[in-house]
């Protein structure tokens, strides 16, 4: 019987790393997507910047985007001023690469730095902002794009001894709308097809930016076993509330949830529920409460 190879060679021992400023990226490999940030300064001139450093923050009922940025960067400085941006999703061209390193070049003036800039800056179609002459232009050539609205409730300022416009500023943004071409809102329903995104690995050695793309993604099935009976969830909902009747029809689409978290999802079904004025949860209902379900 062949041995199965260790996943940790013992002729290669972990060695401590010195922390540094951009550990993620001075100090580790941490491949992350990226957006083109579109802003727009006090003229209503729209501006690109890339950012790798923006991630999902809320994710349940209001949704967000985490955005760290350099506080005196034209980005920050735009969204404090009127707090509107969209965030550009791009699909691999390495023809384009160069330019998107080029938009990231901080000090440039936002005119000086759109002056040759590849992408084409279109409206908006979304009808809460074509006509605001504060929210920014979009790229034509993403695929896929959110429009968000600093969330002001959010503050995390920790203390830094550097000069506050050099130090990282952390902004929330509250995704008002989500995008997508339709081809590949075709590609997310059928869950069978993916684009092609460029991933940044950022800044190597001070002086080189990286880039790679993604293989075929793959995937697994929820392991055998795992999944709730939907008699189960059907008992466990109606339980909750005497006001409130699941049916087993919607019950049965809740049991791929883990079960720590299957009172507090059915929770706030009934939450939803009751603030309609419904008595029923049936199939329906979820659909219409939740996209998750729906497939809109």
């Amino acid at each position: 019987m062949t041995a199965k190879p260790s996943m940790q060679p013992s002729n290669d021992p972990f060695t401590p790393v010195r922390p540094r400023d951009n550990f993620y990226q001075s100090c580790a490999f941490f491949p992350m997507p990226f957006a083109l940030i579109t802003t727009t300064n006090e003229n209503g001139f729209t501006s690109i910047g890339p950012y790798a450093l923006q991630f999902p923050l809320q994710i349940c009922e209001q949704f967000s985007m985490l955005l760290i940025t350099r506080a005196g960067s034209n980005t920050g400085t735009n969204l404090r001023r009127n707090g509107k941006c969209a965030l550009n999703y791009i699909e691999f061209d390495k023809d384009l690469l160069e330019s998107v390193v080029e938009l990231g070049y901080p000090g440039v003036l936002p005119e000086e730095k759109m002056e040759n800039t590849p992408f084409t800056m279109i409206k908006t179609p979304t009808p809460q902002f074509r006509d605001d002459p504060e929210f920014p232009l979009i790229v034509e050539e993403a695929f896929q794009v959110f429009e968000c609205i600093v969330d002001g409730e959010f503050e995390y300022r920790p203390e830094r001894e550097i000069e506050a416009a050099l130090a990282e500023d952390f902004i929330a943004l509250r995704v008002e709308n989500i995008m997508l071409r339709e081809s590949f809102k075709k590609k997310l329903d059928q869950r069978d097809e993916f684009p092609d995104m460029p991933i940044s690995y950022g800044f190597r050695g001070g002086s080189e930016f990286w880039f790679t793309r993604c293989e075929k993604p793959f995937h697994y099935p929820i392991p055998r076993g795992k999944e709730l009976e939907p008699e189960y969830v059907f008992q466990v909902a109606n339980g909750l509330d005497p006001e409130v009747h699941f049916t087993l029809e919607a019950c049965a689409t809740l049991v791929s949830f883990p079960a720590p978290f299957l009172e507090s999802t059915l929770g706030f079904f009934v939450t939803k529920a009751k603030k309609q004025g419904a008595s029923t949860v049936d199939l329906d209902f979820l659909k219409a409460t939740n996209t998750r379900w729906s497939g809109d």
